[in-house]
């Protein structure tokens, strides 16, 4: 059973998106806010500049106007060659008597001003709004004559001796440098979609990567119990029928040692199972002490007391983990003699010697559909899936430092080896003693 399958890998993946969803919206919000703020504080920047360049050229060209005494009637000579009025932004001096419309004495880039009967309107509010005061300066929001939004700033002159109103109406563009802001806005909306795209990938990658020990453990956690369940579930059933079978009196003590071998075997199936698992997730580390070798391939073969098995042990020293070796060398055992039990009357031979522990029996050799991963769990092979027993084999070898193999043997049979690290018995510690 794969834990990428369950329904708790499946919450953790659809915590996953979620976690991916809010960073998304919080970043696209804030990243939003951060535009329009942007935006905003440049268009009133902009609106300001242009605010004060139509009131400069307003207030300036209104000082400029000269009212000649002698011929009643306006001087703009000076209006005309003034730089202010020959600048970007829109000009028209509109001059009233009393009783009269409003009329245009001079225009410069009337396409940047309003329609006329707009600047009728403008004019006259500029001077109901100065309240007779001189140079008081108005500012409207309006369009040009092209539909474009302008700001048009009114700065009415008076004389005391003519009763003419002359009103200097001076525009210029709503935002300045109106195509800059939109440039602004463009790239606010693309680097913010990109920064939304970043933080969305980085959001789904991280939250990724802070879930792949949660999804570990999970796959280890569904790995245990699929093995547990795999190799209890035959022990259990035979043991299951022996309790059953109503033995005569004679069978009953062969039943009971039937039935202890049983709980002995799924005793160190649980422990085997639950020690991989714990030191897997770091619960725990294997112990290391110095041992003997020999010894306790000797120790386990004699708790076995199968009389096919054969020992031939020579002094060996390792450091290791005792119950987890004592473990692999007792699956070793199992397993030749199952596997050797096509020839009752062959041995299983152990040979222990220089970190090594070999055991070999006479059965029909290594399945060549299994060779390639004899110690994978659940390889396939003519007598079935192959069990967790060499896969511990191969894991506590692996955690020791060293490896296990499985080869034909020579006239027939299978060779499994467990090699461990020789120790260095010259750091002074004694090895333990079995």
């Amino acid at each position: 059973m794969s834990a990428h399958r369950s329904p708790a890998v499946a919450r953790l993946r659809r915590v996953r998106w979620m976690m991916t969803g809010l960073v998304t919206v919080i970043t696209a919000t804030t990243v939003l806010i951060f535009g329009f703020v942007a935006a905003s504080v440049d268009s009133r920047f902009r609106t300001a500049d242009s605010d004060l360049l139509a009131q400069k050229v307003s207030s300036g060209l209104a000082r400029a106007i000269q009212y000649d005494q002698e011929t009643k009637s306006l001087d703009l000579s000076q209006v005309v060659d003034d730089e202010l009025a020959m600048g970007t932004a829109g000009v028209i001096v509109a001059v009233r008597g009393p009783g009269e419309p409003w009329k245009q004495a001079h225009t410069y880039e009337r396409s940047k001003m309003p329609s006329d009967s707009e600047i009728s309107t403008l004019a006259t509010q500029t001077e109901d709004h100065s309240d007779g005061t001189i140079y008081t300066e108005t500012v409207f929001t309006t369009t040009d004559i092209t539909g474009r939004e302008v700001r048009v700033v009114g700065t009415p002159v008076y004389w005391s001796d003519w009763d003419n109103i002359v009103v200097i109406l001076a525009s210029s563009e709503a935002v300045s440098d109106a195509g800059a802001h939109r440039m602004l806005v463009l790239w606010l909306a693309i680097g913010g979609f990109a920064l939304v795209a970043v933080a969305t990938a980085a959001a789904y990658l991280l939250s990724g990567r802070s879930q792949r020990e949660a999804l570990r453990m999970l796959d280890e956690h569904e790995q245990f119990l699929g093995d547990a369940a795999h190799e209890l579930r035959t022990p259990l059933t035979t043991l299951k029928l022996l309790t059953e079978s109503r033995p005569k009196p004679e069978e009953v003590q062969q039943t009971l040692a039937e039935a202890r071998r049983l709980a002995d075997r799924m005793a160190r199936l649980v422990t085997g199972l639950l020690a991989r698992a714990r030191m897997q997730s770091g619960i725990a580390e294997p112990e290391r002490t110095m041992l003997r070798l020999d010894q306790l391939a000797e120790a386990v073969a004699e708790e076995a007391a199968d009389p096919r098995l054969v020992v031939t042990a020579h002094p060996s020293v390792v450091v290791g983990d005792p119950a987890l070796l004592s473990l692999a060398i007792r699956n070793m055992l199992e397993n030749g003699l199952t596997h050797g039990a096509v020839n009752r009357a062959a041995p299983v031979e152990v040979h222990v010697a220089e970190g090594r522990v070999s055991v070999r029996d006479h059965g029909p050799g290594v399945d060549p559909v299994m060779s390639a991963s004899p110690f994978n769990r659940g390889a396939a092979g003519r007598t079935g899936r192959n069990g967790i027993g060499l896969a511990l084999v191969a894991w506590v070898a692996q955690a020791h430092g060293g490896n296990a193999s499985i080869e034909p043997a020579v006239g027939g049979g299978t060779i499994a080896t467990l090699w461990l690290p020789p120790a260095d018995i010259t750091a002074g510690a004694q090895p333990a003693r079995m």
